[in-house]
């Protein structure tokens, strides 16, 4: 039986919503390098749940991908396949009285300079990627790594 494909796409650039808009993330050797060891998204209806028992039962793997041009209308190039991840709950809150983000992962309080460090950004550039719009940001962490917090 050949395993279905999830899918994650990570930017190659840095958003248009974002103070380094156009610049390389560099997110591909970053995650080769081992410096970039899990990716943050929102989990909406519990998709990711989903994604992931289908990914530790064996039955699906994950492709690490990118767009090669402009996203939604380019091709995507994959570059990395895990068949293990890992997934863990994340919380962000951003109140006015808070010097950074406050980050809980498995309701475990979590520094925003090591969160930020193991997706691959500075703790400025973490900060504008997840608090452009809203002061609360709840989705999952998956790991590509053993890692977990």
């Amino acid at each position: 039986m050949e395993k279905k494909k999830v899918i994650v796409t990570l930017c190659k650039k840095f958003p248009a919503t974002h103070p380094k808009a156009g610049v390389p993330t560099e997110f591909e050797s970053k995650l080769k390098s081992g410096t970039k060891i899990h990716t943050i998204r929102h989990n909406a209806k519990g998709v990711w749940d989903e994604r992931y028992k289908g990914i530790s039962s064996g039955r699906k793997y994950l492709s690490v991908r990118e767009w090669t041009g402009r996203p939604y209308n380019s091709e995507q190039r994959e570059f990395a396949r895990y068949e293990e991840i890992g997934l863990q709950r994340i919380t962000m809150t951003y109140d006015s009285s808070d010097a950074v983000p406050q980050i809980w992962i498995d309701d475990k309080r979590v520094p925003i300079e090591v969160v930020a460090k193991n997706d691959g950004l500075s703790v400025e550039d973490f900060i504008s990627w997840f608090f452009t719009k809203d002061n609360v940001f709840e989705g999952v962490v998956i790991h590509f790594t053993d890692f977990r917090y």
